[in-house]
């Protein structure tokens, strides 16, 4: 039985709505953001052309994912299929472009903490040492993808393991596509358990990224949403509206990953330590992970009223240049 159409119209869909609506959010973030958004614009740049690139990657890879036993199969479907030199190397690729998505949605959240929080710390951001920022992700990145390189890469012992679940359920041959997965144990014939420890410490490194990412979030986004609702703090209406607007956009960018990203990605590394059987069901994975970069610019869309005013068509398509406050406190002038 081949791979299901839905896997593959899911991911169809989400590399057009992806390439489509993210192209649209950078368009309107350099028309109608201006200098109101201050150096914030650089991370909301940055993020869209990240989700492009992953989309990219998404379809090259094309990935199914099948739970099986104590072992996870994640092999490629797309172009690069039978090419398992550089199908591995992409296929560590797409899962690090994982740890590069909720480390950026960290620094976001960083910023936005010390733009509402630590006001008079914002000049840490003051031209090219915005780019700061970018340090940790990358080098999370780095990490996560070399971890599963590593740690996941295929051998003779996963081979036997997956052969026949690979040709029965998806005709495929395990010798000759691109593939990877942890197997984290493996049993002898007495029934005894035989750990694998680097497969082990693959999936300990990706789930210690993963807690560090979202505790970030978790604590600024409560110190944040505090300080946006005091109203003793001397902030002008305005800003304080933009604020909230960019901090509930963020939120609801976060929830996202944590439905389509943090949940499934989690439950990956996690349900085979049980020998659960999900099987074709693990496909859930990568047809959740691939909605994320086609719903994440709709939100900003939406959420952000300069955004969804100029798309709905609400206000005129050039508009007067106006004072206004940005969100670093200092009067610029805005299109």
């Amino acid at each position: 039985m081949a791979v299901t159409p839905l896997l593959r119209i899911c991911q169809l869909s989400a590399f057009s709505i992806a390439t489509t609506a993210n192209l649209l959010l950078l368009y309107l973030i350099k028309v109608r953001a201006g200098n109101s958004f201050g150096r914030y614009r650089v991370l909301m740049v940055s993020f869209s052309i990240y989700a492009i690139i992953y989309a990219f990657i998404e379809i090259l890879t094309m990935p199914v994912l099948h739970i099986h036993k104590s072992g996870v199969l994640f092999y490629l479907d797309g172009v690069l299929k039978f090419q398992t030199t550089i199908g591995g190397f992409m296929s560590s690729l797409y899962c690090g472009s994982f740890a590069l998505c909720i480390s950026m949605l960290a620094t976001h959240f960083i910023y936005r903490y010390v733009a509402v929080c630590r006001h008079g710390k914002l000049y840490y951001f003051d031209g090219i040492k915005i780019y700061n920022l970018f340090i940790p992700p990358t080098i999370l990145f780095i990490v996560w993808t070399l971890s599963i390189y590593f740690n996941f890469g295929p051998n003779q012992i996963k081979k036997d393991f997956f052969r026949n679940i690979t040709m029965q359920l998806y005709d495929e041959d395990i010798d000759k596509i691109s593939f990877m997965g942890p197997l984290y144990f493996t049993r002898n014939e007495d029934g005894s358990c035989l750990f694998r420890f680097s497969d082990l410490l693959g999936a300990t490194i990706s789930c210690v990224i993963m807690t560090i990412c979202l505790m970030t979030c978790v604590i600024c986004a409560y110190k944040t949403y505090k300080k946006l609702n005091d109203l003793t703090i001397q902030m002008s209406e305005r800003t304080r509206h933009m604020n909230k607007q960019l901090f509930w956009t963020l939120g609801l960018q976060t929830i996202l990953p944590c439905v389509t990203q943090y949940i499934p990605v989690g439950a990956m590394f996690f349900l085979p330590f049980f020998e659960i059987h999900f099987g074709r069901i693990g496909n859930v994975v990568g047809a959740a992970c691939s909605l994320y970069p086609a719903i994440d610019p709709i939100i900003a869309i939406f959420m952000i009223d300069k955004f969804r005013n100029y798309v709905l068509g609400k206000e005129a398509r050039t508009a007067p240049k106006t004072s206004t406050m940005n969100e670093d406190g200092k009067s610029t002038v805005a299109e």
